[in-house]
């Protein structure tokens, strides 16, 4: 299935959402309807043993959810990193965990992209904003307009 853009939501050539909008919700509703009237799985593309639901897996519904809501994402993203910190390699409890975008959508980072996520522990997720926010002072080409 193709995804179409709304005019408030900016996709990827892939179908992913690129940047956050106000419309997500109305485009993830109208995306699953078209889903299952197409009898496809409106995240892989599959078909459909039946119209009820718009995914053919419940991997499809976590990715599709993923893309649509922060919740999802982060929970997707923390089971794939089997609960261990990308930079100490530490493995924590879901609740001394952050996921962080490994690109900061300041500067470009896709907000909901599965490959932009990573599982950190808190005290290197501190660390990481401490030296981007450092760097963003330091280097004038990187402040907004």
């Amino acid at each position: 299935m193709v995804a179409r853009s709304s005019p408030s939501v900016q996709i990827a050539p892939n179908g992913r959402i690129l940047a956050l909008s106000s419309a997500w919700f109305a485009d993830g509703a109208r995306r699953r309807r078209e889903a299952r009237q197409a009898g496809r799985c409106v995240e892989c593309g599959l078909a459909l043993a039946s119209h009820r639901t718009p995914y053919c897996s419940r991997r499809c519904r976590w990715k599709f959810h993923g893309h649509y809501f922060w919740d999802s994402a982060r929970s997707y993203t923390m089971l794939r990193d089997r609960y261990t910190c990308r930079i100490c390699g530490r493995r924590r409890r879901a609740r001394e965990l952050d996921v962080d975008h490994i690109v900061e959508i300041a500067r470009g980072g896709a907000a909901l992209e599965y490959s932009n996520l990573q599982t950190v522990c808190r005290e290197c997720h501190r660390s990481k904003t401490v030296a981007f926010l450092r760097s963003r002072s330091t280097d004038p080409g990187d402040a907004p307009e």
